[in-house]
Formats: structure tokens, C-alpha cells, sequence
């Protein structure tokens, strides 16, 4: 692929310059994760040993590349769930680099192994002569060399409808927070919880882009500050793997993020904004979701005119590659508020990895119960792993949000907010974004350095206050995302049909009541 990428960036965006690029894993045979700025040598050596190869540290700061960014506009344009001309490939164990290039040379067209990008034991392969990757994965599967193979998936973010007006946080009332509190004030700041999402911003500072602003080219100053309802030392250094290459700061153009952030640990207490669970805890943000104006800054820093205005994605490579490192950084609570259609064995294998190194994972169920209500992954693994939960969402009267999926394999519910539940008091209220200045319809000089009241609904907002309660009783010494899970089911309260459902699994999570229920009341 090539690494010419966005050269009026690199040059317009000084501050990004100093970075080095990396890839965002290992080979199969190195069995290792490189650290923030790259891969240790022996890695670099096993590389040899199958297809694939990483780009050198230095190439350049941006992950996007020209052919990326156009196939991607492409899926966005055609709101395709997978990206054209790309496909996610496991080896079977032992394969060597002549058997595993073999097996390629199945593909119509010429595929360069070496063009290729490991992410942990999977290869990201770029497949020139075959657009369809679901055509181009069934080939590959059927090769003797090859485990598995599948298209690189697009995800999106399950956060609905906005209101930028003030509300209560009933949803913390709703699971009895106060109560818990009493029992354990916010937890400790051991405890790293990693929200993968569109990032949370890292690094107050003003960052010269080029931009299209309707008319012609602009150098134009754009601001970013963190969120000062989570104060910077609580932060655990990030890594954006959609956008900008490793050593760059992580920065969220969508709100999103900050917004499941407020959630989970928000800092209570403190005379600013609103409450988070889990207030005492570590951040580790994780940009695996590009956002209107991600994409826009990279194809103004091309010299493209116009806007993008096609939506945002989350390619499954990055979303891969985003949980090993928060497993490999040592994150304990995982929030993944993002999904979409298709099987992926690869996301079930990144989330395997992930409660393997002693991560508990939250998942938003989806928002697509009036749109067919299709099972959507990686919602879909959670019953298939213990220490990884389905969240689907309720509204204020504790009723199914209107929008949560109920074929996901809910496996516990939690306030998601709902307009037809309470208007726009029923939403879920955190201190976050101005949306006003950022708007991509209407502004062309945005900026990400104001904070206001932001209301939101969507099982994204639901997963949220599970993984909060994770962090709280990992804090208080229960270590097993397995235990974690069984605790949080044990003392969910019941809601529906009596038992286990498939709208809301064992229940509403209660936070004091799992707590005490593991004796640790006082």
C-alpha cells in the first residue's frame, strides 16, 4: 500500500510531525504486542516467517491511506458493511511464508503478502483484483493453509438522538448508584477501564489543519481540550488506530466517546458537570471509530474539495486492534458502545484475548429493533464468553428503549435513555462536546474545546453504567471478568417475563445490590 499519505497534512499539522507510525500488532509467530511506539525486534524477525509485514517506524503519522480513505467513501457512499478490497485472514498454526503466500495466489488479481498488516496472529490483506471481500473470504477459507477468513466489517456507534438540555441523571439513580457508593466511593485508580470508541480527547492544544470551507482551501486553527469534568492525571496515555499513526494524541471529533466516558468515570464530586460511576478509576482512551470530521481533515489535507458528509465507521481491523492493545495495556473494564452486521471470528477472537489477559468487556446490544432487529456483532459473542456482557437498554419507567435489539443475546439491561420515555428528560445527560460547534452541516471551522450538557440515547449509553460497575467491583477485589459477570447477573433486578430474556437477559443492573450481595456492604 502506499505510504504517500495526505502530504498537505503533514505539513499543515506541525504539532503531529514529531510522531512516529507503527502497525497495530504482531505477526502470528512473535506471540507478543509492541508497546506504544512499535514492535520489539524479535518480533520484527518473526515477521519473516509468514506473509505480512508492518510499516518502519517513521513513515509517517497518519494510518490513512489514499487508496483506504477511497474505499472507505466508497462503503460509506453505498453504506456497505465491509470494506471493498479487503480481507481479515488467519493462518492455521505452522503455515510457512511460501505455503501462506499459496494460499493467496488463490485471489483473482495480484495480492502482495507483504502489503499486508498483522494484527495480533490475523492479517489485514488488501485484495486489488477482488472488490467483494465476502467473495474474496470464501475463496481464502477454502484453502487447506488458511483457519479462517472473513471481510474487514464496518461498525458503527449505537448512540441515537440528541437534546442539548438539561436533565437529572436518573439513569444512576435508576441502579441505585447513591446506595453503592456508600459501599465503595467511586473505586480506585488501579483500576484502568478502556473506552474503545471514537477516542476521548488526551491533550489540550490548537492544531493547524487545512480545510475546505466551502469556496476554497483554508490553514485553519482548530482547538481540542480534555474534558474538564476528568481531570488529565486520571488518564492513561492512548492510541488512535483509525486516524493518526502511534505517538499521536487521541482526539475525539464526535462526542461519542467522551460522552460513554462521562458515564463510566466522570469525576463526582467536583462542583463540574455531571456524576460518573466509577469516579476514581483510569482512563485508557482507544480511537477505533472516525468520525465526519476525521475523515474530512484527511481529504482537505489531500486537496480535495467539498465535504465528506458520509458518516462515520469503525473498520473491524482497527476495532481488532484497539482491544488487544487495551488487554496488552492492562485495562481491566473494556466498553465497546459500537456494532453492525455480519459474523466476525475475528472480534470474537480479539474478545476471547481480551478476558484472557483479565479484561471484563461491556457491548452495547444494537439499536435496530425497528429496523429488522438482526443479530449485530460483537454483541452477539457476549453469551458465548464469560467476563463479556451484552448490555441492552431501558428507558425511565424501566421499560425496553424502543430501539434495543432483542436478538444480540441481551444478557443484562441498563439505562440507555428514551425520547418516547420521559422526552428529552428521559435521555441520558453527561457532560461533554458542544455539538453546536462542531456541526458538520452547518460549521466549517469546527472546534473540540467546550463542554456542555450533552443528552443522548442508544445502548451505547447503556453498556456504560455496566462497565462502571465492573470497575467498582474489580476495586473491591473481584478479579474474574467471569465472577464479574456472574455477580452482576446474580443481582440484576428482574424485569419482563420472569427469569432470563431475550429483552432484558437477567435483568436491570444494580449496582448496591451486587455490591452487598458480595458482602462488602458496611
Amino acid at each position: 500500500m502506499s505510504v504517500r499519505l495526505i502530504a498537505l497534512a503533514l505539513a499543515a499539522s506541525v504539532w503531529f510531525l514529531t510522531a512516529g507510525g507503527d502497525g497495530t500488532g504482531l505477526s502470528a509467530q512473535s506471540k507478543g504486542t509492541g508497546g506504544a511506539r512499535g514492535p520489539t525486534a524479535g518480533a520484527a524477525q518473526a515477521r519473516g516467517d509468514m506473509p505480512g509485514q508492518e510499516p518502519e517506524d517513521g513513515d509517517h503519522p497518519f494510518l490513512m491511506t489514499a487508496e483506504r480513505l477511497d474505499a472507505l467513501a466508497f462503503a460509506e457512499s453505498n453504506r456497505l458493511n465491509w470494506v471493498p478490497g479487503e480481507v481479515l485472514v488467519r493462518f492455521k498454526p505452522g503455515v510457512s511464508l511460501a505455503q501462506g503466500t499459496r494460499a493467496l495466489s488463490a485471489l483473482r488479481g495480484p495480492v502482495n503478502p507483504r502489503e499486508g498488516r498483522w494484527i495480533g496472529d490475523v492479517l489485514l490483506l488488501p485484495t486489488p483484483g477482488e472488490d467483494n471481500p465476502d467473495r474474496a473470504a470464501g475463496i481464502l477459507a477454502q484453502q487447506p493453509e488458511v483457519l479462517w477468513a472473513q471481510p474487514n466489517f464496518i461498525r458503527r456507534l449505537h448512540s441515537g438522538a440528541s437534546d442539548p438540555g438539561y436533565g437529572s441523571q436518573w439513569h444512576l439513580d435508576q441502579i441505585n448508584m447513591p446506595g453503592a457508593w456508600d459501599i465503595n466511593p467511586g473505586g480506585t485508580g488501579d483500576v484502568l477501564v478502556a473506552v474503545v470508541d471514537s477516542g476521548v480527547t488526551e491533550v489540550t492544544r490548537t492544531s493547524v489543519f487545512q480545510l475546505w470551507t466551502g469556496t476554497r482551501f483554508e490553514l485553519v486553527p482548530i482547538p481540542y481540550a480534555v474534558n474538564p469534568d476528568i481531570d488529565q492525571s486520571r488518564f492513561a496515555t492512548g492510541r488512535d488506530f483509525v486516524l493518526f499513526s502511534a505517538g499521536t494524541p487521541v482526539l475525539d471529533m464526535d462526542g461519542h466517546g467522551t460522552h460513554v466516558a462521562g458515564t463510566i468515570l466522570q469525576s463526582t464530586n467536583n462542583g463540574t458537570g455531571f456524576a460518573g460511576i466509577a469516579y476514581n478509576a483510569k482512563l485508557l482512551p482507544v480511537k477505533v471509530c472516525a468520525a465526519d470530521w476525521d475523515w474530512q481533515l484527511t481529504i482537505s489535507s489531500r486537496g480535495i474539495p467539498g465535504f465528506w458528509n458520509r458518516g462515520g465507521s469503525c473498520p473491524d481491523d482497527a476495532i481488532l486492534a484497539g482491544i488487544r492493545y487495551a488487554a496488552d495495556q492492562g485495562a481491566k473494564v473494556i466498553n465497546l458502545s459500537l456494532g453492525g452486521d455480519g459474523e466476525s471470528q475475528a472480534e470474537l477472537e480479539a474478545l476471547r484475548y481480551a478476558v484472557g489477559k483479565g479484561a471484563f468487556v461491556a457491548i452495547s446490544a444494537g439499536n435496530n429493533y425497528l429496523d429488522g432487529n438482526e443479530p449485530e456483532s460483537p454483541a452477539r459473542y457476549g453469551r458465548q464468553i464469560q467476563g463479556v456482557m451484552t448490555v441492552g437498554a431501558v428507558g425511565r419507567s424501566m421499560t425496553r428503549a424502543y430501539y434495543s435489539n432483542t436478538s444480540s443475546g441481551t444478557e443484562i439491561a441498563a439505562p440507555g435513555g428514551s425520547v418516547r420515555d420521559g422526552g428529552a428528560s428521559g435521555l441520558v445527560h453527561q457532560y461533554g462536546l458542544n455539538e453546536d460547534d462542531y456541526e458538520f452541516e452547518s460549521v466549517v471551522k469546527p472546534r473540540f474545546d467546550r463542554y456542555t450538557t450533552v443528552s443522548l440515547q442508544g445502548t451505547s449509553m447503556a453498556a456504560p453504567h455496566v462497565a462502571g460497575v465492573a470497575a467498582l467491583l474489580y476495586s473491591q477485589g473481584v478479579t474474574n471478568p467471569a465472577a464479574i459477570e456472574a455477580a452482576i447477573k446474580k443481582f440484576a433486578k428482574d424485569l419482563g417475563a420472569a427469569g432470563v430474556d431475550n429483552e432484558y437477559g437477567a435483568g436491570l443492573v444494580d449496582a448496591r445490590a451486587t455490591l452487598r450481595g458480595l458482602g462488602v456492604a458496611r
